[in-house]
């Protein structure tokens, strides 16, 4: 039986975009943000994903000191797997319980989901105005930071930091972030909840993408969050 790829969250593909411009993994980090140690964490636990390395660092030669994509890892830079199949397949290891919301649907434009009275989340699907949807959010998907910056994620969710905690990985923690009526997981690495000082009653900001929210069928038993 062939092993299936866990999921690739926005941050794997625009990391491995970013490693194939520049051809480093710390220029990539810096970039998007996030520290080397969160690279190289997220570049490893997609070679193990996908059964092969996805980034390889030239050791010798006119490249020697830089990195670059592994034809694998160049094919999923370019998102050449099919989407339905990434979203389905089971992890290889836990990535962190994903934040399952329900709400209304609005057509608009633009398309939003109201969850609860308070949280209007801008999505990327459609659906029939009014009708009661749900939708998953990988805590990965998430970018959290102290302040506004300019972005092209269609959602910045102003947040209060409840509590952090043990992440999936050895390089991960999760803070609970309360934003409007909803409560979101958002992965983060140690650093990162050094760096940005985020203890509890922390005033935050969440970017997520449209497209990062995913509608599925509700769960028999599910509780509305």
């Amino acid at each position: 039986m062939s092993r299936r790829p866990a999921p690739v969250s926005d941050l794997d593909v625009a990391l491995l975009r970013e490693v194939g411009r520049h051809a480093n993994v710390v220029a990539a980090a810096r970039t998007l943000g996030i520290s080397r140690d969160r690279a190289v964490y997220r570049i490893a636990r997609l070679a193990r994903a996908f059964g092969g390395p996805v980034v390889v660092a030239e050791r010798g030669g006119r490249g020697h000191g830089e990195s670059r994509l592994t034809p694998l890892g160049d094919r999923v830079a370019q998102g050449g797997f099919d989407a339905l199949e990434l979203l389905s397949a089971r992890p290889a290891e836990p990535v962190g319980r994903p934040n399952l919301l329900t709400g209304t649907y609005r057509a608009g434009p633009p398309p939003s989901v109201d969850v609860g009275r308070r949280l209007a989340l801008r999505v990327a699907f459609a659906a029939k105005d009014g009708a009661q949807v749900s939708v998953l959010l990988d805590p990965e998907s998430v970018l959290l930071a102290r302040g506004r910056f300019p972005s092209s994620a269609r959602n910045v969710l102003p947040g209060v930091v409840e509590r952090d905690a043990p992440g999936p990985g050895p390089e991960e923690r999760t803070a609970v972030v309360r934003v409007g009526d909803a409560r979101l997981r958002v992965a983060l690495t140690p650093e990162t909840v050094e760096r940005l000082g985020l203890a509890r009653g922390r005033r935050v900001f969440l970017y997520v993408k449209a497209t990062a929210l995913r509608r599925v069928a509700p769960s028999p038993g599910r509780r509305r969050r």
